[in-house]
């Protein structure tokens, strides 16, 4: 009797747990329909654009003696059918025979079940993000000049999960006389333009992207009965920096359309309106985009509405503007013309001047002097205004006829006049601008005017030039130039502050706060800070606000503490060690670089031992306290920053509290309740701040611990310290919690404080 040999019984138990039998496999696999399929020359299959729900008995099966990384012309080339595999009895098929029985052999059921379980839960509800971890083991794909779809696997890769998968589901199917579908990419497939053109599509793409600064996916979705539905999912940013996922289902044409109109009108006022228009993105309750304005939803069953409500509201403005611009152009015209006569009065100071200057020499000329002086004495010359009123009336005539009422108005309509608006508004702006210059010039002329006034009335003690007139009469000239900058003298000069980005400069931050902190604190101080960063922040809270410990907080401390230590302390069992765990040899990495350091152990810096008592960890808690109180003395913040908390509860601003400076982190503190309280208190430059740099966590006894923060991005705050002002509150929907098929978003009350040193 022959002996069976282990990879036989392998590809016994593999065939049998698919239910084939290659001695009389399945007529319906034996069987070849013409696919007349043709290659897409250029197509990005790594980014399926249409997923449907195919029968299992509709998919014909190709194999191939390629990779996956072949080109497609290449695989379908070579591919053949799957009976050309299960024929053993054709010499011409032995090789591939083989091949298949080496596939069996390799077969992963875990895998294959594990694709069960996945296509259950897709049976009735497309995945939340449609693509899905395994999607790319499906090549199925469509040919459109025989309506077939067929599968193509390929030989030469290692996971045949997918493939086994559904020959063992069609087999069970034709055995039972059932019918079941699987949910799959179909692969090189373009979108059917049902609902949108592919032109309105990339549109839509570059729409949603200018608002999340994320691409967007958009699927085309097709359920059991071949009814499409539009799926676009994406990644946008809630609220600093925080990123939620979002799903949209446009289930009909009209949906489509109107949601395509809707970006599209948002997207060009706030392309072609940045001055007026910026709109918000958020996640609605059913974990959709939505778009919000001044606190208000934007849809597409209010966008008409809205802009009729926009224009109203612009019309009024560029009516207040202009009559605003009317008076300011009629102030600017008296302006120009009291400069205009304190020129020609000055002018005629200066004339008179040179005139006595030529007639000095002669006593004749002196008294000629004297009687032209007194029969020409200066007088304003009445000139008339300049005939600016035509120009301001054809203006509002202009501004009149944008102004045009009726029952519904367009984009073009509101972006018309807000541009008038607009150009109305900077116009006033230039206006006042160039009447506080001409008043300033006024200003300087009458100073000169007076001072030539004194000049004339004492001309006798000029004897020198003309030159003499001109020095005396801008004496004060110096006064008029800077009159205008008084105010700005008065005021302090403001230095330029960095500006803290968590992303970019937290490596560089933490490296410079950590060699600052290395430098002021003392090694009692860091330990302490350590002890603040664990369960323990409650006893020394508690302890800091004159209050008692609890017995079974304490208990539960103590058990979690000597849990992996139930030795009873006593002089022949006592650590002689301390805090030093590791030889100077032991070599660790932090920060991508090496050290000889040991990490800090909690139970040892308390001193916390199966016989501790409450009140001596609570006398250890207090000293810890006073060493906190020593090192806050010492820190001092560098920059202004936002610090994060987030809780189910409310802040309690007489704590020493751990934030984060990643506000991701902090979220990730509350996620699982069901309503989340985020609090973000902006920490200004000079303020007392501890940061969780790496002294925090390790004893650099070696002096060979890295310089940074690689281990967290926690601060360590008492709040009891400043004053502290609730700013803003605000409320916006995350979607985190999401499965396969399902996410439910949670509500997250965001209260923003300030510190006022």
């Amino acid at each position: 009797m022959e002996k069976v040999t282990n990879e036989e019984k392998t590809i016994v138990n593999n065939l049998k747990f698919i239910g084939l039998d290659l001695e009389n496999p399945p007529d319906f696999l034996l069987e070849y329909h013409d696919l007349n399929y043709k290659p897409t020359k250029a197509y990005d299959d790594n980014n399926f654009k249409v997923y449907k729900y195919l029968k299992i008995s509709d998919i014909q099966i190709l194999l191939t003696p390629t990779n996956r990384l072949n080109s497609l012309s290449e695989k379908y080339s070579k591919a053949l059918h799957i009976s050309n595999y299960l024929d053993t009895n054709n010499e011409e098929n032995l090789i591939n025979s083989a091949k298949f029985l080496k596939m069996i052999e390799n077969m992963n059921k875990n895998e294959i079940e594990h694709i069960e379980q996945e296509q259950n839960e897709f049976r009735n509800k497309v995945p939340f993000k449609v693509k899905y971890e395994d999607n790319y083991l499906w090549e199925i794909y469509f040919s459109e000049f025989t309506g077939k779809y067929f599968m193509m696997t390929t030989t030469e890769d290692q996971d045949y999960s997918a493939l086994f998968y559904l020959i063992k589901k069609q087999i069970e199917c034709k055995k039972n006389g059932t019918e079941e579908y699987i949910y799959v990419p179909i692969c090189y497939e373009d979108y059917t333009k049902r609902y949108l053109k592919k032109s309105e599509i990339s549109d839509l793409e570059k729409y949603i992207w200018i608002f999340t600064k994320q691409w967007p996916q958009i699927y085309e979705v097709f359920d059991k009965d071949n009814e499409l539905v539009m799926h676009v999912t994406g990644l946008t940013e809630v609220y600093d920096k925080i990123k939620s996922f979002y799903k949209l289902e446009l289930r009909t044409k009209d949906d489509a359309v109107k949601f395509y109109q809707l970006l599209k009108a948002l997207f060009i006022l706030k392309t072609e309106l940045p001055f007026f228009y910026d709109f918000e993105v958020l996640i609605g309750e059913e974990g959709e985009l939505i778009f919000e304005y001044n606190s208000k939803i934007i849809s597409f069953k209010m966008l008409s509405k809205f802009i009729k409500d926009e224009y109203k509201k612009h019309a009024q403005e560029l009516k207040k503007v202009f009559e605003e611009k009317e008076e300011l152009e009629k102030k600017l015209i008296e302006l120009k013309d009291i400069e205009k006569n304190k020129n020609l009065e000055y002018v005629f100071r200066e004339k008179q001047v040179a005139t006595y200057l030529e007639c000095k020499n002669s006593i004749f000329g002196r008294i000629r002097y004297f009687f032209k002086g007194k029969n020409n004495k200066f007088r304003k010359k009445k000139e008339e205004k300049e005939e600016k009123s035509s120009n301001i009336e054809i203006e509002k005539e202009i501004s009149n006829n944008i102004i045009i009422e009726k029952d519904l108005y367009t984009i073009e309509d509101l972006i018309n006049i807000c541009v008038e608006h607009n150009r109305i508004t900077l116009k006033n702006k230039n206006i006042q601008q160039d009447i506080k210059a001409i008043s300033e010039k006024i200003k300087r002329l009458e100073a000169k005017i007076k001072n030539a006034t004194l000049f004339i009335d004492k001309i006798e003690e000029h004897r020198k030039s003309i030159f003499e007139f001109w020095k005396f009469t801008n004496k004060d000239e110096t006064i008029g130039l800077n009159s205008g900058k008084e105010k700005t003298e008065n005021k302090e000069t403001k230095k330029l502050k960095r500006v803290f980005e968590y992303e970019t400069d937290l490596e560089d931050y933490g490296i410079e706060i950590d060699r600052l902190q290395k430098k002021s604190m003392t090694k009692e101080e860091c330990d302490a800070v350590f002890v603040a960063g664990t369960k323990n922040i409650d006893s020394l809270n508690t302890i800091k606000n004159n209050g008692q410990i609890k017995d079974d907080d304490f208990e539960k401390l103590k058990y979690e503490l000597t849990k992996n230590n139930e030795i009873v302390y006593n002089e022949s069992n006592f650590d002689i060690f301390g805090n030093v765990k590791e030889d100077k040899t032991k070599v660790s990495v932090l920060g991508n670089k090496s050290h000889r350091e040991s990490k800090k152990d909690i139970s040892k810096i308390i001193g916390m031992s199966p016989d501790m008592s409450k009140e001596d960890y609570s006398e250890r808690i207090f000293q810890l306290n006073k060493y906190i109180n020593e090192a806050l003395e010492k820190s001092q913040n560098n920059i202004d920053i936002n610090i994060y908390t987030s809780m189910p509860d409310k802040l309690n601003t007489d704590n020493l509290e751990i934030f984060h400076i990643d506000p991701k982190n902090a979220l990730e503190k509350s996620i699982e309740h069901e309503k989340i309280n985020l609090y973000r208190i902006t920490v200004p430059e000079k303020a007392k701040l501890i940061y969780y740099t790496n002294i925090m966590y390790y004893d650099n006894y070696n002096r060979t611990l890295p310089d940074g923060m690689n281990i967290s991005d926690k601060v360590l705050f008492d709040m009891s310290l400043y004053k502290i002002e609730l700013k803003r509150q605000r409320i916006f929907r995350i979607n985190q919690d999401i499965s396969e098929t399902t996410s439910k978003p949670k509500i997250v009350c965001t209260y923003e404080y300030e510190v006022k040193l």
